[in-house]
């Protein structure tokens, strides 16, 4: 069942027909799916998925739900709701190696695709916000709490935080979630999956590393780095043992909130993305040097 739309403009000029797909809704979420195939997933506030071939960028087609009637051919896969995350997990005992995508949207249900076909949904306790993914796990950050998802089953209780978690990271190891709280405090928990009732230990605290609610956080791709920002600070934090690589104040050029950060391959490089429309461009080893991108979109 095809959801793309066959299309020629002058049949005669043409050797076959284009495919045109794509959003019709601002996009609300993205990411890379596995590594070495360049793929990438968009979401947007309609509820529709599209994968799209990184090296060409035309889309290889929208996300279809398996054994759902499309009343209207527009491949919803949240059912009109907007997707507030999505989440590529590369190890959930897919047989064809391909990997796992996650969907979190506002109707309430965790959806699980691989390729472009969605194959099954998880309905939760409270509305998602928020997805990070490690090696085999993923975590849910909902209204109410956290979740733990492995194997495409919840793993553990509704785990309830006394503070309002607005951002997570999820070690590549599992072993390790970094919580961002309201507070502007980032919170260091270690995961024991096995225990679905307290799957989540305290075991540090980086109070008032942000002046503000913590918007976003990112894991360097070695592990030793920790990037997060507010809306208006960038911060470094070593993970070794929390010791301020950038503290707040230094990094402090946005004018609104910083819902993205991004490393480059070798960590050298970290990118923030804000609601200001500006993409900047930060070396923590040259902590004065910034370029900077005005009104990105």
């Amino acid at each position: 069942q095809d959801r793309d739309l066959p299309f020629a403009s002058n049949a005669s000029k043409l050797e076959k027909p284009l495919i045109i797909t794509g959003h019709q809704a601002p996009i609300s979420a993205m990411t890379f799916g596995a590594p070495g195939t360049n793929t990438i997933y968009t979401a947007d506030t309609d509820g529709v998925i599209v994968q799209w071939n990184g090296n060409t960028g035309n889309p290889n087609g929208r996300v279809f739900v398996i054994d759902e009637v499309d009343t209207d051919i527009l491949g919803k896969v949240h059912g009109g709701a907007t997707i507030s995350s999505l989440a590529f997990c590369q190890n959930d005992e897919n047989e064809d190696g391909k990997g796992t995508l996650f969907s979190a949207g506002w109707d309430d249900h965790l959806r699980i695709t691989r390729g472009t076909h969605c194959i099954d949904k998880l309905p939760l306790e409270a509305q998602p916000n928020a997805l990070s993914t490690g090696t085999a796990l993923t975590v849910v950050m909902t209204v109410e709490g956290l979740l733990l998802v492995q194997h495409r089953k919840i793993i553990s209780q509704l785990f309830r935080l006394p503070y309002r978690a607005t951002a997570i990271c999820l070690s590549r190891d599992d072993a390790t979630l970094y919580i961002g709280g309201d507070d502007g405090n980032i919170y260091v928990y270690s995961v024991h999956s096995s225990d679905a009732v307290n799957p989540l230990v305290e075991t540090h605290v980086l109070r008032q590393s942000h002046g503000q609610p913590v918007q976003s956080l990112r894991l360097s791709n070695d592990g030793t780095k920790l990037a997060s920002s507010d809306v208006r600070d960038v911060c470094i934090h070593s993970t070794d043992d929390y010791s301020p690589i950038v503290s707040k104040g230094r990094w402090c050029f946005h004018t609104q909130s910083i819902r993205s950060l991004a490393w480059s391959p070798d960590d050298t490089i970290l990118a923030s993305g804000g609601n200001d429309d500006d993409i900047f461009l930060w070396s923590w080893e040259k902590k004065m040097t910034r370029i900077q991108y005005r009104f990105a979109q």
